[in-house]
């Protein structure tokens, strides 16, 4: 799971590919987010987003998920 350093440094950053296509799409859309509004309270938001989504697919992104572990 990542942590809320680990989602502002992966949404302030186009450095990571990532093959499963939905979860390109929801860093997309939460980059856009984030570059509105950097406070602590969206970062939170995200993380809980992206780890729900994680969670929830995790069988399905084994390569997505190693990708985040090198954060």
């Amino acid at each position: 799971m990542l942590t809320i350093q680990q989602t502002a440094k992966l949404l302030s950053t186009d450095n990571y590919h990532f093959e499963f296509l939905s979860f390109s799409m929801m860093l997309m859309r939460l980059k856009m987010l984030y570059a509105g509004d950097h406070s602590p309270a969206n970062v939170e938001h995200f993380t809980q987003e992206i780890n729900s989504f994680l969670e929830k697919f995790k069988a399905n992104m084994s390569a997505d998920i190693s990708t985040l572990q090198k954060l």
